[in-house]
């Protein structure tokens, strides 16, 4: 019977306590924001959004390597040799066209492995701001700022360069099996080997001299 009352005690009491602590709260002022429409401010050095300025990027795919989920999308092209792109950060000169670079935020952990992976520090926080979406495909962000007809026009121009040097390759290939297939011709003699003619079975022999016979 003390067990039954003890319960019941038990369960008024965390009721009250519970009560107390929702009715406290129905008279202090609302922290409540209409999210995504309304957003806290969020503190300067918060992981909220990945950047990579295309101007300073080395192309070195550092940040893909590094990212543990590859959210990363990158594609470069090697710049001609008398082709001008600039310095980067490093002092180094630019030696890659940036064609696409994209980030798929619906992957990232925001655990910053790309960010210290990159030399140029092209590719680094800033905030804070937040992307907030209705459709998934919009948290895929591009970075590159190449226009999307230039891009195609050095694709086939680079495709055509590879066509011409593999078909060159193969040309050669063939002349070469093509020499290989032909009859070897006879080397020449060697004149000297051909004026000293070894003794045969016919030739005299040639007495040798007696011991004493020196007089």
């Amino acid at each position: 019977m003390s067990k039954y009352f003890k319960d019941l005690w038990s369960g008024v009491s965390s009721v009250t306590i519970g009560l107390g602590i929702t009715f406290r709260h129905l008279f202090t002022k609302s922290i409540t924001i209409q999210y995504p429409h309304e957003t806290l401010e969020m503190n300067e050095r918060t992981r909220a959004r990945l950047v990579n300025n295309a101007d300073d990027c080395e192309v070195c795919f550092s940040c893909d390597r590094a990212c543990p989920v590859g959210c990363f999308t990158i594609k470069g092209l090697r710049a001609a040799k008398d082709e001008d792109l600039g310095m980067l950060p490093t002092g180094k000169p630019k030696k890659m066209h940036l064609l696409q670079f994209d980030i798929d935020f619906t992957k990232c952990l925001y655990c910053g492995l790309c960010v210290e992976a990159c030399d140029t520090k092209s590719l680094h926080w800033t905030g804070p701001q937040e992307d907030s979406v209705f459709v998934r495909q919009e948290l895929v962000k591009s970075f590159a700022t190449m226009p999307a007809d230039e891009v195609e026009r050095r694709l086939k121009e680079d495709a055509d360069k590879k066509a011409a040097r593999a078909k060159a390759a193969a040309e050669k290939k063939k002349a070469e099996v093509a020499a290989g297939d032909a009859p070897a011709k006879p080397k020449p003699a060697d004149p000297v080997k051909k004026a000293i003619k070894p003794a045969s079975e016919d030739s005299p022999a040639v007495p040798k001299p007696e011991k004493g016979s020196e007089d």
